[in-house]
């Protein structure tokens, strides 16, 4: 499912010249995993291991240092669900979440996002990986598939 559950115009105070406001306003795709009214959480279609994925306010804030506490807090709380169903669902010894502010933090895209990233030992992975090598399709599909059905059986608090 790609944008299945977002809007189809683009809301007040997004930029047009932005992916992800483009994707919250559902004029470009993504692999959907779940949403709040504030928040969006999907499949990275760069993904440096299986299950990588993002979370991301609704309303454009470049960094952690524009968002309000209340939509940042929510934007945690989607996040704490996604990482468990991830966690759940693929096992991983280990998962980071990565969140950059800044160009010389190497934030990629000027829109805040929170990064879920399932850990394997040893998996050589830096702060920074390559992302010019896109994922395979199919394979980020169905492990959007296995979260998305666990978000919707789990009991959240």
């Amino acid at each position: 499912m790609t944008n299945g559950h977002l809007a189809t115009s683009t809301p007040p105070g997004h930029d047009l010249a932005c992916i992800f406001c483009l994707i919250v306003s559902g004029t470009a795709p993504c692999v959907w995993l779940a949403e709040t009214e504030t928040s969006l959480a999907f499949m990275d279609i760069h993904p440096a291991n299986d299950g990588h994925c993002l979370v991301i306010p609704k309303g454009h804030f470049e960094t952690v240092f524009e968002i309000p506490p209340d939509i940042f807090a929510a934007l945690g709380r989607l996040t704490v669900r996604v990482a468990t169903a991830v966690h759940e669902v693929l096992r991983p010894p280990g998962l980071s979440l990565v969140q950059a502010n800044g160009g010389a933090a190497h934030q990629t895209v000027p829109h805040l996002h929170i990064h879920i990233l399932p850990r394997q030992d040893e998996d050589g992975l830096l702060l920074n990986w390559d992302r010019t090598k896109e994922g395979e399709s199919t394979r980020i599909a169905e492990v959007a598939e296995q979260i998305r059905r666990h978000l919707q059986r789990r009991t959240w608090f």
